[in-house]
């Protein structure tokens, strides 16, 4: 699919776009165009970690998607109930430790997202982020064994990764990973949440310019998801109070106050009751997965052919290595040293090179068509 929409497609999307703002807004679902592509609005959904919505309209909407398909459906809705009560009670069972143990943390993202929704199982979570202090890695590691975790040992000197059945958790130990120093003072902005002696939150304004930075980093490193714009529509409809002014002012820092705006546009006409319209930027959220796509993330990093390409692949950039290796930050001499740990870490440690799948990314690069939109895109949005 070309990221540039035909009128019947932008069709398709609207119909699949007023479907999940019915649920989240829990109001009455749109008619249905009788030839309604099920199999689209199901293949659109799971690809953007949103089906589950979908199944809690299909008993309210007609034409229904087949028994084969509702069957389907309704399994996806009932797995991420499960999913969600696991994942609620490991991550408070990994809080309490925490304060027991006297490490201070700030439960990130969808954690806190989930509870905005109107359902909390409205809203699907994937990984479970957790900021705390790197000088506290090793309690957390061993936290994380005692309860039956393992390492996904993760090659970045500033997270470590824990992994169990349907959980995964991301723990970090720094923000600032795209738009460098903004978050160095973090600790300072959050207050102690009820009920917890170590665990913190960002002010209502914080949060946000943090759901947008993070968005910012997905998109300027291969696109975003409905799911990211649903947040903002979510977030802004429980805080109508929210200083803009001041999260201008702190998201043109980091060069996002332009993208904000445009996601912020497109939020409230996607799931508010207005007549839903697809610009440019909606055309590529359509064409993207949750966290966006192969094929941008190669030519939004300068990766495009040949040469270019495979040097990138082997010898690593300095910027992206540097949040792997802690000692590069002091130490950016050892850059060589470090793509000969990387690649035998990768190789013979972890051994989770798929060679197939390497030389195939050669072929997934954008078309000319498709390059000329992000292009204009990009600039519009005024990312860098």
């Amino acid at each position: 699919m070309s990221i540039s929409l035909t009128d019947k497609q932008k069709e398709k999307f609207i119909t699949y776009i007023d479907l999940l703002a019915s649920v989240i807004n829990k109001t009455e679902p749109p008619v249905l165009p009788e030839d309604i592509d099920w199999g689209f609005i199901q293949k659109t959904a799971e690809r953007n970690s949103v089906l589950n919505l979908i199944g809690y309209c299909m008993d309210k909407v007609s034409p229904k998607p087949t028994k084969k398909l509702y069957d389907y459906i309704l399994n996806s809705l009932n797995y991420e109930i499960l999913k969600e009560t696991s994942q609620l009670h490991d991550v408070e069972q990994i809080l309490r430790e925490f304060d027991s143990q006297g490490i201070r943390n700030v439960p990130l993202k969808g954690y806190f997202m989930k509870r905005l929704y109107p359902q909390s199982d409205f809203r699907t979570m994937g990984d479970i982020d957790i900021l705390v202090d790197r000088k506290n890695f090793k309690k957390i590691k061993k936290i994380f064994e005692a309860r039956g975790f393992e390492d996904a040992n993760v090659i970045k000197s500033k997270e470590i990764h824990f992994k169990k059945d349907l959980m995964y958790f991301e723990i970090h130990s720094d923000l600032s990973e795209n738009y460098e120093g903004y978050y160095d003072d973090i600790w300072d902005r959050v207050t102690l949440r009820d009920g917890y002696k170590c665990s913190y939150e960002m002010k209502p304004e914080d949060f946000y310019a943090y759901m947008l930075y993070h968005s910012g980093k997905h998109f300027s490193g291969g696109g975003i998801g409905i799911r990211m714009i649903m947040d903002i529509y979510v977030f802004i409809k429980k805080y109508p109070d929210l200083d803009f002014g001041y999260i201008e002012s702190e998201l043109s820092k980091m060069g996002l106050s332009t993208f904000e705006k445009g996601c912020r546009e497109l939020a409230l006409n996607w799931f508010s009751n207005e007549q839903t319209v697809i610009n440019e930027l909606g055309e590529f959220i359509m064409y993207c997965s949750t966290f966006g796509d192969r094929k941008v993330n190669f030519y939004q990093s300068g990766q495009k052919t040949g040469n270019n390409f495979w040097l990138k692949q082997v010898f690593i950039p300095y910027k992206n290595m540097r949040t792997r290796y802690h000692y590069l930050e002091k130490a950016p001499v050892l850059l060589p040293f470090s793509w000969v740990q990387y690649w035998f870490t990768r190789i013979i440690i972890a051994r989770d090179l798929n060679l197939k799948e390497g030389f195939s990314d050669r072929a997934v690069n954008l078309n000319e068509q498709d390059a000329e939109f992000m292009n204009k895109l990009m600039n519009k949005l005024e990312i860098k």
